[in-house]
C-alpha cells in the first residue's frame, strides 16, 4: 500500500468523508495516482478534482465517498455505472462488488474509455466490463442491475434507467447540483431522497 495513499484515506475516514468498513478498505486498496494525467500526479493526493481529457475532470475523493456511502455496493451485486473517466470510481467499485459480482462502465469519450482501461490494467481486475457510447440508454443486454450510478449530470433520471433497475435497487445521480438517491420500490414507483451543493460534468 502506498504510504502517500494510506495517509490520504486515512484523513478522508477522520474527516468522517468515508464511514463504512468495506468502503474504508476499497479506498486503502485503490490508490488514486494510479488514475490521474502524469501531469497531475502531485495532486493526487489532494481532495480536489484533476483534469483528465475531452475538459473532463475526475470527481474529488470526498465526493466519491458520499456517492458510495449512499449508494453502499455490496458483494454479489451487479452495477451500471455511467461515466467511466479515469477508472477510479470503477475500481472502487469493482472491489466493493467483489468476484461475485460485476461493473458495467460506459464511457462517452472513446480517449476517457481508453485512459480507464489503462489504469484498471494495474489491477487485473476479472469482474469489469468497460464500454464506450450513450449512457442514457444505459445497458439492456444486462439488465436488470442491482444498482445504477452516475458521474454526469442530467436534468431527469433516464427512463432506461429506470426500466433497468431490479425492483428493490437504487440508482444514484446528480440532477441540478443535487446528487439524487432514488430507491426503486415497486415497478414504475421510487421513492427518492435529495442532497445538494455538488458539481459534476454534464451528461453527454
Amino acid at each position: 500500500m502506498h504510504t502517500a495513499n494510506k495517509k490520504f484515506v486515512e484523513q478522508l475516514v477522520r474527516q468522517g468523508r468515508i464511514k463504512t468498513k468495506a468502503i474504508i478498505s476499497a479506498f486503502f486498496k485503490i490508490d488514486r495516482i494510479n488514475f490521474v494525467p502524469d501531469e497531475f500526479r502531485g495532486e493526487a493526493y489532494f481532495d480536489i478534482p484533476v483534469p483528465i481529457f475531452s475538459g473532463m475532470t475526475t470527481s474529488q475523493p470526498s465526493t466519491i465517498a458520499f456517492m458510495l456511502e449512499k449508494l453502499q455496493p455490496r458483494k454479489g451485486e451487479k452495477v451500471l455505472e455511467v461515466g467511466t473517466g479515469s477508472g477510479y470510481p470503477t475500481a472502487l467499485l469493482s472491489v466493493l462488488v467483489g468476484e461475485s459480482g460485476k461493473v458495467f462502465s460506459i464511457e462517452y469519450f472513446q480517449e476517457l474509455k481508453e485512459f480507464a482501461e489503462s489504469n484498471l490494467r494495474r489491477y487485473n481486475f476479472k469482474n469489469v466490463m468497460l464500454l464506450a457510447g450513450d449512457g442514457k440508454v444505459g445497458f439492456p443486454q444486462e439488465a436488470p442491475f442491482d444498482k445504477i450510478v452516475s458521474s454526469a449530470e442530467t436534468k431527469e433520471i433516464p427512463r432506461a434507467w429506470e426500466e433497468q433497475l431490479k425492483i428493490g435497487g437504487s440508482i444514484l445521480t446528480p440532477i441540478d447540483s443535487k446528487i439524487v438517491l432514488a430507491k426503486k420500490v415497486a415497478k414504475n414507483k421510487f421513492d427518492a431522497e435529495f442532497f445538494s451543493a455538488f458539481s459534476f460534468v454534464p451528461l453527454l
